[in-house]
C-alpha cells in the first residue's frame, strides 16, 4: 500500500458499464448462481434466516453476515447431472426479507451483495466518513478498492469500457464504486502497456474522458514494461461540475 499513498494526487479542483443487479428488499430479483460450487450471500448486517425448497437440490447455511448456498449434483454412476430449474429463496438480513430468484448456471462461484434500505446505507457511509477531511475519504476509497475489501453500504458494479487516452497504453474502466450519502465515486481502470517500456504519472489520467470532477488519481505501478499492466484508481466528487 505504500507505493499507493505516495502515489496519490489530490487534486481538489474541477478539472477540465455492465450494471451489477442491485439486490433491494421485498423486490423479486433473479440472480445467476453456480450450478457446482458454493455461493455466498453478504448481508449489510446480521443474517437471521434462510428459506428454500430443498426439493428442488438447494441446500445451504448462513453464518454472521454470510450465507452459503450449493445445488446439489446428482452421481448417475456415468455421469454427473446438474440443476437447472430456478429456486425461490428468501433471506432474512438484519430483519429485512430479500426474496430472491436463484438461477443454476455452469459457472464459477459467486459472491452476491445484499443492498440496505437506502436510508441505512445513506447512515452506514455518511458515519464511515465522519469527521473526515476530503483528502482522507479519497484515500480511504483507493484503499479500499486496492484491496477489493469494500462496505457492504457500497454500491459496486462492473465495467469493460474502453477509454482512448494515449497511443502507448490501453485503458480499460472495470469497476464503479458509489459511496452513497457522502457523494464520492471511485473509478478503477486497468492500464495496459501497447509494446514498450512506459512511464505512468497520475497526471495522465487528469481528463474528461476519465471525469469531469477528479478528486484523486492513485497509480498503482508507474514503470510497466511491455504488455504488462497495472490498477489506476480514480476518486470523484459527485455534485463538483
Amino acid at each position: 500500500m505504500k507505493k499507493i499513498t505516495t502515489a496519490l494526487l489530490i487534486v481538489i479542483a474541477t478539472a477540465a458499464f455492465t450494471q451489477a443487479v442491485e439486490i433491494l428488499p421485498e423486490v423479486p430479483t433473479e440472480i445467476s448462481v453456480s450450478n457446482h460450487d458454493i455461493n455466498r450471500i453478504v448481508c449489510p448486517g446480521q443474517m437471521n434466516d434462510l428459506i428454500f425448497s430443498q426439493e428442488k437440490g438447494l441446500i445451504g447455511h448462513f453464518s454472521g453476515n454470510s450465507a452459503f448456498i450449493k445445488f446439489k449434483v446428482e452421481d448417475t454412476g456415468d455421469k454427473y447431472i446438474h440443476a437447472s430449474e430456478p429456486c425461490e429463496l428468501f433471506v432474512v438480513c438484519d430483519n429485512i426479507v430479500y426474496s430472491l430468484i436463484v438461477i443454476p448456471k455452469d459457472i464459477p462461484s459467486v459472491t452476491k451483495r445484499l443492498a440496505s434500505p437506502k436510508g441505512k446505507v445513506f447512515k452506514k457511509n455518511i458515519d464511515h466518513y465522519k469527521n473526515m477531511p476530503l483528502e482522507k475519504q479519497a484515500l480511504q476509497v483507493i484503499r479500499e478498492a486496492y484491496n477489493e475489501n469494500y462496505p457492504t453500504s457500497y454500491r459496486v458494479a462492473g465495467s469493460r469500457k474502453n477509454i482512448l487516452l494515449s497511443p502507448k497504453f490501453t485503458t480499460t474502466l472495470t469497476q464503479i464504486v458509489d459511496v452513497d450519502g457522502v457523494g464520492l465515486r471511485m473509478k478503477k481502470f486497468q492500464v495496459v502497456s501497447n509494446g514498450e517500456t512506459i512511464n505512468l504519472e497520475e497526471q495522465d489520467f487528469l481528463s474528461s474522458s476519465v471525469s469531469n470532477s477528479i478528486l484523486a488519481v492513485a497509480v498503482e505501478d508507474h514503470v510497466l514494461n511491455s504488455n504488462e499492466s497495472t490498477r489506476v484508481f480514480v476518486v470523484e466528487k459527485k455534485e463538483q461540475p
